[in-house]
């Protein structure tokens, strides 16, 4: 009979990993990842939808303790990571993860940062904790999916253990503590998509609700409160209530062999990752089109993959959070538009009657053919019928941010400076970047972090 247990093998990973220990792809990853997760956040803070949890936790108040974007003061450390795990999901621009279908970086980046702040660690100690954080909550995410997706936000209900293994590793649990950590972050798992039909915000508290219980979790294992040694494939746990499929161990069995961290996608559009495929193949028709001058689009017929469908398949956005959702208005607007920007989800945007036209002959298809290549791509087909009767096709494998259509740090750089208009100065942008590239070379992290350089002004 097989004995191996999955929980013990997450814990005594990210309590044993070394810095020495992580290939150097993985960490040049992390690094693109940690400018990335900065340029959402701080965009993010400056949101309206960031007010209501800014307001919310200057209420609660809290020891000052660690930093968050937008605000000169410190809070506590839960506080911290929960502000700025939300705040870097506002935008639909952070990072993810194909197969578990999450995004790490907003949950997993947060505490790590809180606590290496607070503690006064090494930029080496906060990356092997966010890596360590990322191996964790990407397991998991893929041992449950795509099941687990059609109802849970896996950002969320893996991401917490992502958060717990991250923040643990910065307060040095031992293996025991970090299996209590790890089992009490599947008792708090939770997050519910059941907020898309309506739009609502709960998206962005998912991402800081597990960053913050992620450190919350560490904390307590270090103060002796124990927890479930065997939350993921115990009777009762985790991977019973909410993996809806059959679990495939071997995922945990390469801990140290294959780096999930290092195939972690970047996203170019403000918009839901699902939609990116499309958008890519909608390029290529625009650019088509050129060729075909005074020959109009008669039908478009999108050809994309089930969870897609099921998670962007709004056929008539009326706000510019439902667009961000929507295939069809994705593709109709860069078909017209060219590539998308945060202005091409305005009211304005998404009620132009050209967008209208064009997605009245709209049709998103589910196709089996492409279900068959998922979860190791995202892929996308567009026919688009001409008035001519002509047909322009184009096909997207992988989308530009996927590692097989990687992001240089060239474009990292400016995504981050158009993250950050109207926010940083120059100064400030360059700081900010030497300080993602360098990030090992930090010597205390309570004095030379992206919070305090992105604060200076304020």
């Amino acid at each position: 009979m097989d004995h191996f247990s999955p929980s013990a093998a997450c814990a005594e990973f990210a309590a044993d990993l070394s810095y020495d220990s992580i290939p150097p792809e993985a960490l040049d990853l992390i690094r693109r990842d940690i400018l990335d997760w900065t340029g959402c956040a701080l965009a993010g803070s400056r949101d309206r939808a960031a007010v209501p949890i800014q307001k919310t936790a200057e209420l609660l108040g809290g020891k000052a303790e660690a930093s968050v974007f937008g605000n000169r003061d410190k809070t506590d450390l839960r506080t911290a990571a929960m502000e700025n795990g939300y705040f870097g999901h506002i935008f639909e621009m952070d990072d993810v993860d194909r197969e578990s279908i999450s995004h790490p970086a907003t949950v997993v980046m947060p505490g790590a940062m809180a606590l290496g702040e607070w503690q006064k660690k090494t930029g080496r100690e906060v990356l092997t904790a966010i890596v360590a954080g990322f191996e964790v909550m990407l397991r998991i995410g893929a041992a449950i999916t795509p099941a687990h997706y059609a109802i849970w936000h896996t950002t969320s209900t893996a991401g917490v253990f992502g958060a717990a293994a991250a923040s643990g590793r910065m307060l040095g649990l031992t293996n025991q503590q970090m299996q209590w950590a790890l089992g009490n972050a599947g008792t708090l798992a939770c997050g519910l998509w059941q907020f898309n039909p309506d739009g609502a915000m709960s998206k962005f508290l998912h991402a800081g609700n597990a960053a913050g219980n992620g450190i919350l979790v560490s904390l307590m294992a270090q103060n002796g409160f124990s927890g479930a040694t065997h939350i993921l494939e115990g009777k009762q746990g985790f991977f019973a209530g909410y993996a809806r499929q059959s679990v495939n161990f071997d995922l945990f069995r390469d801990f140290g062999r294959v780096w999930r961290s290092a195939s972690v996608s970047f996203k170019p559009y403000p918009c839901c990752r699902h939609t990116h495929s499309a958008i890519d193949a909608a390029l290529s028709i625009r650019e088509q089109l050129t060729r075909h001058p005074g020959d109009p689009i008669r039908h478009l017929t999108v050809h994309t993959y089930g969870t897609a469908l099921s998670i962007a398949g709004k056929t008539a956005p009326a706000t510019g959070r439902d667009a961000k959702f929507s295939i069809s208005y994705c593709v109709a607007s860069t078909i017209l538009r060219g590539t998308p920007v945060e202005a091409s989800f305005a009211a304005d945007a998404v009620s132009d009657p050209a967008v209208s036209g064009l997605l009245s002959c709209t049709d998103v298809i589910d196709d089996p053919s492409l279900d068959a290549m998922v979860p190791k791509n995202w892929p996308c087909r567009i026919e688009a019928e001409l008035g001519s009767g002509e047909i322009l096709t184009a096909q997207v494998k992988a989308p530009k941010g996927d590692p097989e259509n990687r992001v240089s740090w060239e474009e990292c750089e400016m995504k981050f400076r158009t993250m950050t208009l109207d926010i940083l100065d120059d100064a400030q942008v360059k700081a900010i970047v030497d300080l993602a590239k360098h990030f090992d070379d930090i010597p205390d992290f309570s004095r030379e972090n992206p919070f305090l350089i992105a604060n200076r002004n304020l």
